[in-house]
């Protein structure tokens, strides 16, 4: 028991994966910049409900991986908001049935909204939340009822530091049903019982394991009905540029107010997702390759915990400027223009 307790400790701290001022954006197209608290005051809220989708080891709103007074600044600017609660550990196909059940509770609520179109909804989703999301549409024919995925953070191929925790978890049903009875156990804390219980710690991890990331690429394919949006964090120990950043970001990237200095809790695994010496830019969680998935809108100076705002904190990080709420204000109110664009090319196509 020791053993086993150990390793779920590591996993605890190296595993919640999902899943690094202003937010970055591509220097030379002006609608994919992040605006000021100032610029917001023209926005316009979306026509289509939104959904928002927290990662591994997540929650609609007491864990440390949900979105911090995200739904209440989008609702304050006329959004209709729908926030999911799915598995916190569970494969990526048990997790999208429970996403499956939040869509269509988000259409229900705009049909009782004057003005909102519940035809179809815009996902935004966190780290693990995005796989969740693809499939979704891929697999559960939700394709005619999703207008756009924008993913932040999401392992689109992977994580390295799932497939670490896995090499710990040896094919051993006696050590499963141990750790599943823990994370079961952990999961109640911040979630519903219903989604907590039945954990499949394995299950999960290999679903943003790098090593299963072109299989289920391979698998769930993209809807053209779709527009699939993503972003990525960038983040540093001790807030120390990598010389890699940049290119990796494809100059899509502008830390006016300096790097991140990534939270104590991710420096750890950031060494793992980096892939060693190779130095491949990240979050802490998610590498900026990753990431990328459908139209690349840029990277964020912010790790996998600043993208959620969390540990809970309001305004600008003291390190690198990011504002986690302005970032989800913007993205929200440019997602029936990103999906009219989107249209639009296609058409031209």
């Amino acid at each position: 028991m020791a053993f086993s307790t150990n390793i779920f400790r590591s996993l605890a701290l190296a595993a919640v994966v999902s899943s690094s001022a202003m937010a970055c954006a591509p220097q030379e197209d002006a609608a994919d910049v992040v605006g000021s608290e100032d610029d917001l005051a023209t926005r316009r809220a979306s026509r289509h409900p939104i959904v928002l989708v927290h990662g591994f080891t997540g929650s609609a709103s007491t864990s440390i991986w949900s979105f911090y007074e995200v739904p209440e600044a989008l609702e304050a600017d006329g959004h209709t908001v729908q926030v999911a609660q799915v598995a916190p550990f569970k494969p990526v196909s048990e997790r999208a049935k429970n996403l499956a059940g939040d869509v269509d509770e988000a259409q229900a609520k705009c049909r009782e909204r004057r003005g909102c179109d519940a035809s179809k909804v815009h996902i935004i989703a966190h780290s693990m939340g995005g796989l969740d999301a693809r499939y979704l549409v891929s697999k559960l024919g939700y394709g005619d009822r999703v207008a756009s995925i924008t993913t932040i953070s999401t392992a689109h191929r992977g994580t390295a530091i799932a497939d670490v925790a896995l090499k710990f978890i040896r094919d051993d049903g006696a050590l499963d049903k141990v750790l599943n009875a823990l994370t079961s156990w952990y999961g109640r804390s911040f979630t519903e019982r219903d989604l907590a219980d039945d954990s499949d710690l394995r299950g999960a991890l290999e679903s943003i394991s790098e090593k299963n990331a072109p299989a289920f690429n391979a698998d769930v394919a993209d809807d053209p009905r779709v527009t699939y949006l993503s972003w990525a964090g960038v983040s540093n120990v001790a807030g120390i540029p990598n010389f890699r950043d940049d290119e990796a970001c494809e100059g899509k990237f502008d830390p006016v107010n300096g790097r991140d200095r990534m939270n104590a809790l991710l420096v750890p695994v950031a060494s793992v997702v980096a892939h060693g010496l190779r130095l491949r830019p990240n979050d802490g969680m998610a590498t900026v390759e990753s990431s990328k998935w459908g139209r690349f809108k840029g990277c964020i100076p912010a790790d996998h915990l600043d993208e959620v705002g969390q540990p809970k904190h309001e305004g600008p990080n003291v390190h690198g400027g990011f504002d986690h709420i302005v970032f989800y204000r913007d993205i929200a109110s440019s997602l029936d223009a990103e999906v009219a664009a989107a249209t639009s090319e296609e058409a031209r196509d």
